[in-house]
């Protein structure tokens, strides 16, 4: 049985392959290339698909698979970043070719101590056969799984990641691979990691338990755990309702100060600012811990159980720390 275009002659031995011409100025056999219109003898005793297959690597309607994978930041967004912050990344994987991706996965390459923290969409034109979602945390952020169908078909991904490590330049990288396609990767792209201080604060009193007319020591300490100083350091503590501030200050610690200011007795809300925290440095992070007095009014008329609450501003409120309902005192 033959199909029309096509036709096997077997003779003496022989078998011919027949090939209908195609009509004058049609076709890539009018230009004399591809699969030109031709009769050829084929010694020895061959059969269809050999035929075909020869004629299928000459290249007659074969598609081809290629990826694009680029990587960059939103719109306005700097590639220098301090220490601790969050940053946008922004993958797009474009299908170039012409015969279908499939099996498509994704990888964002940070720099060893980034971590990628969450997903802020996926769009594009390709269809999501398997979902394979980043794990937080992950330093390689891996999504999946993609079909494309070629002609520009493509896979957009927006997602946020925190800039962690020593303070120096990066290169960082995303790659795509697929079931039909090699792995491909994007150029690199520099970032700059700058130095930023990482605060923590911590409030204790001594003693818990007190009468009315008594004083207790709040002792509060900010420590910076970062790679860059902490300037303009204040430290707002709000006493209980029934507690008023009572001197006795104490500062100690690796920070230092320039002016700054105490609050005055009888406030309700001690204050105290001009200090710059320093760095860490090897294992010892910069520390700064305030002392204070405080007492109990004598006509504190009920009992019961009063938190204080701390707020540490740092770098002109770049960087905070809030200690709700903490180091309670009970007055009986």
């Amino acid at each position: 049985m033959t199909r029309p275009g096509v036709g096997l002659r077997v003779s003496q031995g022989r078998v011919t392959s027949e090939v209908d011409p195609a009509p004058a100025g049609r076709g890539r056999g009018a230009a004399g290339g591809g699969c030109a219109p031709r009769l050829r003898k084929l010694s020895g005793l061959l059969v269809l698909p050999a035929i075909l297959g020869a004629m299928a690597s000459a290249g007659c309607g074969a598609g081809h698979t290629s990826l694009s994978v680029t990587l960059g930041l939103p719109l306005g967004e700097s590639s220098v970043v301090a220490a601790n912050q969050t940053i946008t990344f922004v993958i797009t994987v474009t299908d170039t070719g012409t015969a279908g991706t499939a099996g498509l996965t994704v990888i964002a390459n940070l720099p060893a101590d980034f971590r990628y923290t969450d997903t802020q969409g996926l769009s594009g034109s390709a269809v999501r056969t398997s979902p394979v979602d980043a794990q937080g945390q992950s330093q390689q952020p891996t999504w999946g799984v993609w079909e494309l169908s070629g002609n520009t078909d493509d896979v957009k991904i927006v997602f946020d990641a925190l800039a962690l490590g020593n303070p120096g330049q990066y290169t960082m990288t995303a790659s795509a691979s697929a079931s039909t396609a090699s792995t491909t990767q994007s150029t690199g792209v520099l970032l700059k990691l700058t130095p930023a201080p990482q605060l923590s604060a911590l409030v204790t009193v001594s003693p818990s338990v007190a009468v009315p007319g008594q004083d207790v020591t709040y002792r509060v300490s900010v420590i910076n755990q970062g790679t860059g100083p902490a300037g303009g350091v204040s430290v707002l503590v709000t006493l209980p309702p029934v507690f008023i501030f009572d001197g006795s200050v104490s500062i100690t610690g690796n920070s230092g100060r320039s002016g700054g200011t105490d609050p005055v007795d009888g406030s309700a809300l001690p204050f105290f600012d001009g200090f710059e925290v320093p760095a860490e440095s090897g294992s010892s992070p910069g520390k700064l811990t305030i002392s204070f007095d405080a007492k109990v009014l004598s006509s504190a008329g009920a009992n019961g159980t009063y938190p204080v609450g701390v707020q540490v501003l740092g770098d002109s409120g770049q960087e905070r720390v809030s200690i709700p309902d903490s180091a309670p005192v009970q007055v009986t």
